[in-house]
């Protein structure tokens, strides 16, 4: 018993449905896949922006309370200067404030602190959200690469059925 090849023409045509399965798969899926990596990218740069901010932030209540301390630390503090160090701690604390007075300088540190906290708990939250992101666009370009592995195979595999016809030609 003789094996029988498929005819040339079904061998070219199922090679030709092979190239243009991996061509709508690299366009369609791939596309969509790396589409979804620049999305996430992009919102752990935002991430990593507001992180930024958050560390300015800590930081100039930093120098707030340095300022704080040493205009408390004057024999005599003058009132526009008290009202302009109000004004700019109350625009930073956001709370009501008692008055400049070396009396109330803990309620200050206190206030100050706990802002700080919250914006270190605010870089907490990006910086595991990034960690999250990251897992995230390793496991879609993981996907990416396995997709890229099968659309290369099925390229290649519809490329030598079609080069199966001229292996026919030449047989017969």
């Amino acid at each position: 018993m003789r094996l029988r090849w498929p005819p040339a023409w079904f061998l070219v045509l199922l090679g030709l449905v092979l190239n243009i399965l991996a061509i709508m798969m690299s366009s369609i899926v791939l596309e969509k896949r790396g589409q979804e990596v620049a999305g996430l990218s992009e919102r752990k740069q935002d991430n990593l922006y507001s992180i930024q901010l958050a560390w300015n932030r800590v930081e100039t209540l930093e120098r707030k309370r340095e300022s704080l301390l040493l205009y408390l630390a004057q024999p005599q503090p003058v009132a526009e200067v008290s009202h302009a160090m109000k004004s700019q701690l109350y625009t930073w604390l956001g709370e009501p404030l008692p008055t400049l007075e070396p009396h109330n300088v803990m309620q200050f540190m206190e206030r100050i602190d706990e802002t700080q906290r919250d914006y270190r708990d605010q870089i907490d939250e990006f910086y595991l959200g990034n960690v999250a992101l990251t897992e995230k666009m390793q496991r879609l370009e993981a996907r990416i690469a396995w997709y890229r592995n099968i659309s290369l195979f099925l390229q290649v595999f519809g490329l030598a059925l079609i080069l199966s016809r001229d292996l026919a030609r030449s047989k017969a």
